[in-house]
């Protein structure tokens, strides 16, 4: 029993010891991609609607809600406490925001679970990664056709990734091989076949939701300074999501690379150079940076009184 005690305690120790590896590196990742900003361009800026900017930050509420959705059903067949659910999810916000493009939100998640859970843990969340990616090659795919049209080079590359991206999320299961493998991970792989096939399409309705709430959000910081045609705002910012998409990033957030992709899309149009630049650091604050820093916080171990 003594022995068992001292396993407990020592994985307690090292759980904290890794949240507060993970609460310094979030902090200094923060600062690390906010120092190479140029905040020269939001001098003279004008805000003319208030109420579109907190309105913008207000809709981070069921952006996060979405997510927390995703994560909640995976969870539900693992009877595990409520507590311990908020807790990964805030550790998986945590750890997407350090990882390339966000995908590394299953290791934060996987310090609260036992070892046997790894494959399901990782592999459903995988999951859930990639249908945020599928609304966002169809929404995109539509921008696409209305700006260039459908014999354009980029329409028809967006239809291929599209159409085999939606197979393999719905049919990569066919990939497996029936007879059990001699490989290790495929033998995990086929252990949990079965496991996830009802979340696939509560993936992509929550995915779905999410896409048009956080492309309302970046709609509004452009109204705020402004801007009227909506129609046109809400088509143009499904061009950035589709151009950013692809592009690896070091950190989750895509700072720089979004601002350039905005430059693109925008050039040419009345959105000025400086409303651009600023609209795409504050829809960065708010969705990436804000959750994050706010992760760090919220599962931190706390003193018991």
């Amino acid at each position: 029993m003594k022995e068992k005690d001292k396993a407990t305690k020592k994985r307690a120790g090292l759980i904290t010891l890794f949240k507060l590896l993970v609460f310094t590196a979030v902090i200094w990742t923060l600062y690390f991609q906010l120092r190479n900003v140029d905040w020269e361009h939001a001098k003279g800026l004008e805000i003319k609607h208030w109420w579109a900017l907190v309105l913008a930050l207000l809709l981070l509420v069921p952006n996060l809600w979405m997510e927390f959705l995703k994560w909640k059903i995976i969870t539900a067949p693992l009877n595990v406490d409520a507590k311990l659910v908020k807790n990964a999810f805030w550790a998986g916000v945590a750890s997407g925001f350090m990882s390339p493009n966000g995908w590394g939100n299953f290791l934060g998640r996987l310090i609260f679970f036992q070892r046997r859970q790894t494959i399901y843990i990782i592999f459903t969340t995988s999951l859930a990664n990639l249908s945020q990616l599928i609304p966002t090659l169809l929404f995109g795919l539509f921008a696409v056709l209305l700006k260039y049209g459908n014999t354009n080079a980029l329409w028809i590359s967006t239809s291929i990734g599209a159409v085999v991206i939606l197979l393999f999320y719905f049919f990569g299961d066919y990939l497996l091989p029936q007879k059990r493998s001699r490989l290790p991970f495929v033998r995990r792989l086929q252990s949990i076949r079965g496991r996830y096939q009802q979340l696939k399409w509560p993936f992509l309705a929550f995915s779905s939701i999410r896409f048009l709430v956080f492309s309302l959000q970046y709609a509004l910081l452009f109204v705020t300074f402004g801007y009227t045609d909506f129609w046109f705002l809400i088509t143009q910012i499904w061009l950035i999501y589709l151009f950013t998409s692809f592009i690896p990033s070091l950190w989750s957030g895509k700072v720089l690379i979004r601002e350039t992709a905005a430059l693109f899309v925008f050039a040419g149009t009345v959105v000025s150079v400086p409303d651009v630049i600023v609209s795409s650091i504050i829809i960065y604050l708010i969705n990436i940076a804000l959750p994050a820093f706010m992760s760090s916080f919220i599962w931190l171990p706390k003193r018991k009184k």
